[in-house]
């Protein structure tokens, strides 16, 4: 029954019930009266119900319009709001967005993007997934999630790849530790030391501090644990290690322990961050985000790269 009524009937007939009449409606909607009261007749005829009483100052509804028109205005009224909604969501200002990283969003231009974007679009529903970097570009390739926010080297392969910022790496250790007494570090400082690093960006900074100082002596003894950055920190006032880790890690503090600068010839040393996606991702939440990310990579510093796998 419902497809032989067309959605600008019940439309009218709502307007001319509100207004008592088929001439106010008509001015309302700037619509001949005569054209809506052929609608409303043409509605009662098809259900077999009279909506509204004639009289010559105008309408008055019926018990039986009463009854059908509350609903159908809910009905129009939740109709309009996904209307809205979808609107909403084509211009990237709704729907959600879901981000892959194994970075620390406690400090930094990344933590700053994502409150910007919150603040700017707050109907957007923002999705995190925290995962080593094998299993964010798994998801990254299955469109579970529309975006990976990766630090050091990164092959493009089937992604698109936009550079972002570069951001110093850090040494942390207990307040207690010998190094602590240093504001700067160099690598050769770290050549002694027993150095725990966790899972990613574990294996990324090993190889970066294995690629400063195999040429020049003895290597660290570097211990692995399959652990979050967390753990790892949590252990340094425990344990006599170091570990490395970004700067955007230093955001979250744990007791007793500290944060330095490990610095090369040229100053500190940095690592570059990426924003990793397909380039076939229709949502419009995600260019949107991209723009913020952007705003945020500012002159490049010099970039010490890390390599990955």
């Amino acid at each position: 029954m419902i497809k032989n009524v067309e959605m600008v009937t019940l439309l009218h007939t709502l307007v001319a019930a509100e207004q008592g009449s088929f001439n106010r409606a008509g001015e309302l909607l700037r619509v001949p009266a005569s054209t809506i009261s052929r609608r409303v007749r043409s509605l009662e005829t098809h259900l077999g119900v009279k909506l509204f009483d004639r009289h010559r100052h105008g309408i008055r509804p019926t018990a039986a319009s009463g009854a059908f028109l509350k609903p159908v205005r809910r009905i129009l009224d939740e109709l309009n709001t996904v209307l809205i909604n979808a609107k909403a969501i084509a211009r990237g200002k709704a729907g959600s967005l879901s981000i892959g990283l194994y970075i620390s969003p406690s400090s930094g231009h990344l933590r700053t993007s994502i409150r910007e974007f919150k603040q700017a679009f707050p109907d957007v529903d923002m999705q995190y997934v925290e995962e080593e970097r094998a299993q964010l570009m798994e998801r990254l390739n299955a469109g579970s999630i529309d975006l990976a926010i990766v630090a050091g080297h990164f092959r493009s392969g089937a992604h698109d790849v936009i550079p972002l910022w570069n951001e110093k790496v850090l040494v942390a250790m207990a307040a207690t530790h010998p190094l602590a007494e240093k504001t700067t570090l160099t690598w050769d400082d770290l050549r002694n030391e027993q150095i725990l690093l966790g899972r990613d960006p574990g294996p990324e900074l090993r190889d970066h501090l294995i690629a400063r100082l195999k040429a020049s002596g003895d290597l660290p003894n570097i211990r692995h644990s399959h652990v979050g950055r967390d753990f790892v920190l949590s252990l340094l006032d425990i344990e006599s290690d170091i570990t490395l880790l970004y700067e955007a890690d230093a955001g979250v503090r744990h007791p007793g322990v500290i944060y330095r600068e490990v610095a090369d010839d040229h100053g500190p040393s940095l690592v570059p961050y990426f924003a990793c996606l397909i380039a076939s991702n229709d949502n419009p939440a995600l260019p949107r985000f991209l723009d913020l990310l952007r705003q945020h990579k500012g002159p490049q510093r010099r970039q010490s790269r890390i390599r990955g796998d």
